[in-house]
């Protein structure tokens, strides 16, 4: 009887341990993922690209269905620009251009290239790479208010980076910032995540700021402001299709 009375607070003990455990650096950024994704988002953003002296911006209408790995994007403004629209579906992707009503397919070795002449990538926009199932994932801090991680590439994942290191809120699994480093080690890119407040029901960062580095000074920077975001609603199976790149 004696034992018994010792062993059951030890258990209690135990199992109120096991549900306050460490998440681990995975399940942060899965965490982190989920949280700025949902299931499905779709909505409306702004591109502000400021590089060599010139400013220039970009509305465009967004679809994303992370559970089938789909995503589409449609630019709306400027005129020039109006109908180029992109197309994902899990590693295959297309961009129509209107100027010469041609869809092209958006190979693997281009996912690095410049999406529209900004600092973002076609990876970064079309999301090709997963940050969760493409990176091996350690703490590099666990220090204050944030988690620290860096993210290492699998071999398998197209990506130029050597590692990245990212920073996400303890309180609520949101991303401050992600440094992106290549192959010799410097640091080449930095992302910034601000302007957190409620859209489409959730609390996110609205503005994400990448910047381009040289010599560890900034070279030119573009400004993503979503302006609408509904999430986890269901999307037309016809967004996500070749035919609607013409549209």
């Amino acid at each position: 009887m004696i034992r018994k009375r010792i062993l059951l607070p030890f258990l209690i003990i135990t199992a109120s341990a096991g549900l306050h455990a460490e998440p681990s650096a995975r399940d942060v950024v899965d965490q982190m993922d989920q949280k700025t994704r949902g299931n499905t988002s779709q909505g409306m953003m702004e591109l502000q690209i400021d590089r060599d002296r010139v400013h220039r911006s970009l509305l465009m209408q967004i679809w994303d269905e992370s559970s089938t790995d789909r995503g589409f994007i449609r630019v709306l403004k400027p005129e020039r620009d109006r109908g180029t629209a992109f197309l994902k579906v899990k590693n295959n992707m297309w961009q129509y251009v209107p100027s010469i009503n041609k869809e092209i397919k958006i190979e693997g070795s281009l996912l690095q290239d410049s999406w529209m002449g900004s600092d973002f990538t076609n990876d970064d926009l079309l999301r090709a790479t997963s940050v969760v199932d493409d990176y091996t994932h350690k703490f590099l801090s666990k220090d204050g208010s944030e988690y620290t991680i860096e993210m290492i590439p699998k071999p398998s994942a197209a990506v130029v980076w050597s590692r990245i290191v990212l920073k996400v809120r303890k309180s609520d699994y949101l991303p401050v910032q992600q440094d992106f480093y290549d192959h010799k080690g410097r640091l080449k890119k930095k992302m910034l995540y601000d302007r957190i407040q409620n859209m489409g029901g959730r609390t996110i960062p609205t503005r994400y700021q990448m910047i381009s580095l040289e010599n560890g000074r900034e070279v030119s920077r573009t400004t993503l402001i979503f302006h609408q975001l509904k999430f986890n609603t269901g999307i037309p199976a016809y967004i996500f299709s070749k035919s609607n790149l013409r549209k």
